[in-house]
């Protein structure tokens, strides 16, 4: 018998005896050390080659467990955690269910997060459904519809009714007495651009108008911007009666400058907190005060930022009186008014409470409007007319489905008999008076508006008959609103007589969306930027490329930046060479450069401006018709003329084109070419040689040399690390390679597109003396059109090219060698 503690071995051999039964407890206690050595393997990182998604059995593995740590079985999961944890990847969570981002709460939350960034109008949430939105001037604003809408917004322009937000153009109000705010408005404008902010015309309040801005005493240079502007109602006000006011509607790019120009020329001063003396901190103002104000003690002057609190919604088309007047229903008062202690009691009653007289002008103003309904365009009324309204609420009026309104024209002329009947003329100043421009009155109509759900309510409890009104729709709080029309073209020579007239409509606060909803379903068309892009091409008003104006330099730099990373996000062979086209700028027009070459001016950079003396170009338009002799203005040598092109021919030159000189050969091509029917160019640039080709290529071979030579330095360093400590997973820091990389892309850049190129003037071989900014098919001429700037000195050397016949100038795109003839004309 063996020893019963003998260990067996096969070798000894012998008789062994195993144990009956197992010991529980001794065996747990035996392996405790085992399982814990396990347990710590499995938990750290250091020798394991694997992530635990990746060490399961073959049958087991799904690519989804890579980022989905459910996927994985449970007993796993608390190492996979831990593993992504420590490499700095964090676990993805899961995105909530669309149910619940879609609740009412979850959705304003979200809104009012995103509204952080950007200010919103308040038709965003509609425009963002259907439009492609885009960041602008700190709004979000609506840049082209989802479906086609180019020839759509055209014939919407042309033959029905257009309409766009412009709610982001800020308002100015100024008040104070007549004579001290015409003396002020004339240091910010002048009489030789046309008429001012001061006119007669104007300051009756009948009448809105354009004018271009400028700074304190800086004209012809420092041009803001063209902005629109309407005088309150004389004789209107509660305060004295030689007491105005005056709206100021500025784009908001030059917004905050207008402010600072009206402080400055009126010595303002913050009427909510102590300031210092210097402008930017007297117009700094906490982001909680949504108007604030600025007063004179000595003058009265005040004048109050209205940004963000008004809609302004323009209409353009012949049908856009037709949309006004089916979206408006008049308001008509009570048979009875209520009491004090009445729950219907609105603005309304206590506006009239305060002088009654108010309540016969507003009866004129609703006899005035019913006159105007048959109107088949807001073409036929006077330019600028201004019409104030009492509406019931728009969402009272609104169609079921989508309608187009038509005019209704009655019969004003009784043909029968021998005279006619002449409608009755109201007043203007009664036309134009509106309790919009009250603030205390704007207040009470956007607190007291009802929500669409408070409607809803109120009709499912109150209506017996569908489709009727009941009581409390009924005694809903009017409506103020105020019509500002647009003539539209005036230059029957150009463009026919009345395109793009149209009205804009001025609503208080929070009615927008209500408003919009309406104008919409009563069949006008809505557009956005791209949109409002081509009017300015159909019109030939430059609205956003004027080369002195703040809006026009930063759409300017925009595009510029835009246009330029585009480039070079493009591959060398695949980007446009424009030194063999001879484009020295070929997405950013050189003003200053060119006007200084022009004038052979050496002492720095010369400033320029866009004339816009009427006399001047008066006789300008009389010399292109050969009337007037061009030598005998005394043009501003610093002056860049608005000039409208038409090109004779096929091709599409686009934006930033060159406008150049033609030789006399070019006028021989061109009548050839009309014999022969030919309408290809009049004369192709020669390719000419790129001298920094090779330089380029060297210098990108060098520079990936190097980059290759770093990287491998980094692996030398990696490894060397690795092997001295064996195990352990080595990490060195990133590379810090930016500084050379942003350097040699700033080389490259200045090799293919130089920032300062050597001349303008002379890149082609035909004289360069302006640009294109915007050029495209025009769908209401049937060619292409585009508007441009060239230089005074250039014009007159024209005239001395082209003695007799049309003046016309040659032509070329950026990305064309081909020159072509095309008409001008002066803009404006």
């Amino acid at each position: 018998m063996a020893s019963a503690n003998m260990q067996f071995d096969a070798a000894v051999g012998g008789t062994v005896q195993l144990p009956t039964r197992v010991d529980q407890l001794q065996f747990a206690e035996s392996r405790t050390e085992e399982v814990f050595q396990m347990l710590l393997t499995m938990n750290s990182g250091s020798n394991q080659r694997k992530l635990m998604h990746q060490s399961l059995p073959c049958h087991m593995r799904r690519r989804a467990m890579s980022y989905n740590v459910r996927r994985l079985p449970r007993r796993f999961r608390q190492v996979h955690t831990a593993q992504f944890n420590k490499s700095g990847v964090s676990e993805k969570k899961k995105r909530p269910s669309r149910r619940y981002r879609r609740k009412p709460t979850n959705l304003l939350r979200e809104y009012e997060r995103r509204k952080r960034a950007f200010v919103w109008l308040e038709t965003h949430v509609w425009h963002a459904k259907r439009f492609h939105m885009t960041s602008r001037w700190g709004y979000k604003l609506p840049l082209a519809p989802c479906s086609k809408g180019y020839r759509s917004s055209y014939r919407a322009s042309s033959k029905h009714c257009l309409v766009h937000d412009l709610s982001y153009e800020g308002c100015v109000e100024v008040s104070g007495e007549e004579t001290q705010l015409k003396e002020g408005f004339r240091r910010l404008c002048s009489e030789r651009v046309g008429l001012t902010l001061a006119a007669k015309a104007f300051t009756a309040g009948d009448r809105a108008g354009y004018v271009w801005l400028y700074r304190d005493g800086a004209y012809p240079y420092g041009c803001l911007g063209r902005v629109r502007f309407v005088w309150r109602a004389s004789g209107s006000t509660n305060l004295q009666e030689n007491r105005r006011s005056v709206w100021i509607f500025a784009h908001p790019t030059y917004y905050r400058q207008v402010v600072e120009q009206l402080v400055k020329v009126f010595q303002l001063k913050n009427a909510l907190r102590d300031t210092n003396d210097t402008i930017e901190d007297i117009t700094r103002n906490p982001a909680d005060i949504r108007c604030p104000r600025y007063r004179s003690e000595k003058t009265g002057v005040e004048v109050v930022e209205l940004k963000d609190t008004l809609n302004r919604f323009h209409l353009a088309g012949p049908l856009s009186h037709a949309t006004i007047v089916k979206t408006f229903n008049l308001y008509k008062p009570p048979a009875t008014q209520p009491s004090s202690t009445e729950a219907h009691r609105t603005w309304y009653h206590d506006f009239l409470d305060s002088k009654p007289k108010y309540s016969k002008m507003l009866a004129q103003q609703a006899n005035y409007w019913q006159e105007l309904k048959g109107l088949t365009s807001p073409g036929e009324l006077s330019p600028g007319e201004v019409i104030a309204l009492l509406v019931q609420d728009p969402r009272l009026n609104r169609p079921l489905k989508r309608s187009k309104a038509l005019p209704q024209v009655p019969a004003l002329y009784d043909f029968s008999q021998s005279h006619l009947q002449d409608p009755a003329v109201q007043p203007r100043a009664i036309r134009s008076f509106s309790p919009l421009w009250d603030e205390s009155i704007r207040n009470r109509v956007s607190g007291e508006m009802k929500s669409t759900h408070e409607l809803s309510v109120m009709r499912s409890v109150e209506t017996l008959v569908a489709g009727e009104l009941c009581r409390s729709e009924m005694a809903l709080q009017p409506l103020p609103v105020l019509l500002l029309q647009n003539s539209g073209s005036q230059d029957a020579a150009y463009k026919r007589l009345g395109y793009g007239a149209g009205w804009e409509l001025i609503v208080p606060a929070g009615y927008g969306l209500a408003v919009w909803h309406s104008l919409v379903m009563w069949g006008a068309r809505p557009v956005g930027q791209l949109q409002l892009d081509m009017l300015e091409l159909e019109t030939g008003i430059d609205r956003t490329g004027v080369p002195d104006t703040v809006l026009g330099q930063e759409e300017a730099s925009r595009r510029h930046a835009e246009a330029l990373s585009k480039y070079f996000h493009r591959p060398s062979n695949k980007r446009v060479n424009y030194t063999k086209l001879a484009i020295a700028s070929p997405f950013l027009c050189p003003w200053t450069q060119l006007v200084q070459e022009w004038n052979k001016a050496s002492d720095g950079p010369l400033p320029f401006f866009v004339l816009r003396d009427q006399e001047a170009l008066a006789k300008l338009r009389l010399a292109l018709e050969r009337k007037f002799n061009v030598h005998s203005i005394g043009l501003p040598p610093a002056a860049l003329i608005p000039v409208l092109l038409t090109l004779k021919t096929r091709g599409n030159p686009g934006d930033n084109a060159l406008i150049c000189l033609p030789l006399r050969t070019d006028f021989r091509t061109n009548r050839q070419n009309r014999l022969a029917t030919v309408h290809g160019p009049v004369y192709v640039e020669p390719a000419h040689p790129d001298p920094h080709g090779k330089e380029r290529t060297v210098l990108r071979a060098q520079h990936l040399k190097t980059l290759k030579r770093l990287r491998n330095r980094r692996v030398r360093q990696k490894r060397r690390l690795q092997r001295a400590n064996p195990g352990v997973l080595v990490r060195i820091p990133p590379a810090n390679n930016r500084a050379l990389v942003e350097q040699q892309l700033k080389r490259m850049a200045d090799l293919w597109l130089p920032a300062t190129p050597a001349t303008v003037r002379q890149q082609c071989s035909r004289e360069c003396f302006g640009y294109v900014t915007q050029a495209g098919f025009s769908l209401s001429e049937g060619g292409v059109n585009g508007i441009g700037y060239v230089t005074a000195r250039g014009l007159e050397k024209l005239f001395k090219i082209c003695t007799k016949g049309t003046v016309k100038v040659l032509v070329r795109g950026t990305r064309t060698r081909g020159y072509r003839f095309a008409t001008i004309r002066l803009a404006g």
